[in-house]
């Protein structure tokens, strides 16, 4: 008998886990372990035999390029799929010199993810309405070890799905922004979280006291959902960034590429979140805050609010901007039934 395939899954979400799991169950003789970022990939491999990597790009600790680089000296049969939200070409391009085998866009489609196991050899599919032969197989043919990242996270069902699309989003943003750029953005991590008012404001400080920043704030609103974007944009490189985006500066003593920057930054994000949502958003014009110490003063009367922030950065150029998303507490319901809808 052959021995049974065995899968590795490095990928820091549990929707992901879950998600390849189920259609990993319709095989027979593989065996499916994870793992929650690179490191915890590369010790695994070191000890055991893996016959097919799934590698996410955007992780902790280590992030999929360099489990790449790591790997790339390494003769050996292993073949790599990497499957991640940051579709820029210069991604998948680099991707598949460091030796990826494939790229697979979050979120996948089952036709081709079974397309890609076929053309690593996991074929065999079993008939669908073999219900019986299917329960045994999960017994006896499918080992999936615990997973790290359904213990230390995601005890909110609600922010882990919604860190999952906005991860999604963010990924179709930045290929957008580095089409536009020509460039290769770093892609960030989203952190989804609940932050009660003493928080917030201690996220906001960090934020808008940046250096030689600039903020701007912009509105928005969407299917029930009504919140705040906080853009801070600091480096040496920033009217150079805006030009190379298109943008351009008629007046000097404003601040026009600045703000045309954030609203790319905010507009992208918004329409990849409102394709997965199917909601359609609608924004305000950006304000830069010429005077924003005072912002956030009201925070400490407010409920705790929905959060979601991330930062991007050019890696050719001296240009980092942070993105604060803040929804409001009636928002919290619609973004909980959306979620609950969704997964």
């Amino acid at each position: 008998m052959l021995s049974p395939k065995r899968i590795l899954i490095c990928d820091d979400s549990p929707v992901v886990h879950r998600s390849l799991s189920k259609y990993l169950q319709e095989f027979e003789g593989v065996s499916v372990i994870f793992a929650s970022d690179g490191q915890e990939a590369l010790n695994c491999m070191a000890n055991e035999r893996i016959d097919i990597l799934f590698l996410d790009l955007t992780m902790p600790v280590m992030d999929g390029f360099e489990v790449l680089e790591e790997l790339a000296d390494q003769r050996s049969e292993l073949s790599i799929i990497v499957l991640s939200a940051d579709i820029q070409q210069q991604a998948k391009e680099r991707c598949s010199r460091l030796g990826a085998a494939h790229f697979l866009a979050k979120p996948f489609q089952k036709q081709m993810l079974l397309k890609v196991l076929s053309e690593v050899g996991v074929d065999g599919a079993l008939p669908s309405n073999d219900t019986q032969h299917l329960a045994s197989t999960k017994i006896r043919h499918i080992s999936v070890e615990p997973s790290p990242a359904f213990i230390t996270r995601g005890n909110d069902a609600c922010l882990t799905a919604f860190r999952e699309i906005a991860n999604i989003a963010l990924g179709r943003g930045g290929a957008i922004i580095s089409d536009h750029l020509g460039e290769f953005i770093k892609m960030p991590q989203p952190n989804v979280a609940m932050l009660c008012p003493a928080d917030l404001l201690m996220t906001i400080h960090d934020i808008k006291h940046q250096p030689d920043s600039t903020a701007i704030s912009q509105r928005f609103v969407g299917g029930g959902i009504h919140g705040e974007a906080l853009i801070c944009l600091h480096g040496r490189d920033i009217l150079h960034f805006g030009e190379r985006l298109g943008f351009s500066q008629v007046d000097e003593n404003k601040h026009e590429i600045v703000v045309n920057i954030a609203n790319l930054m905010v507009s992208s994000f918004l329409v990849a979140l409102s394709e997965q949502m199917n909601i359609p958003f609608s924004v305000r014009q950006p304000l830069v805050m010429e005077d924003y110490m005072a912002w956030g003063d009201n925070v400490s009367n407010q409920q705790s609010l929905f959060t979601v922030e991330y930062c991007y950065k050019a890696e050719r150029y001296d240009v980092e901007c942070a993105v604060l998303f803040m929804m409001d507490c009636h928002s919290i319901p619609v973004i909980r039934q959306i979620m609950e809808t969704l997964h």
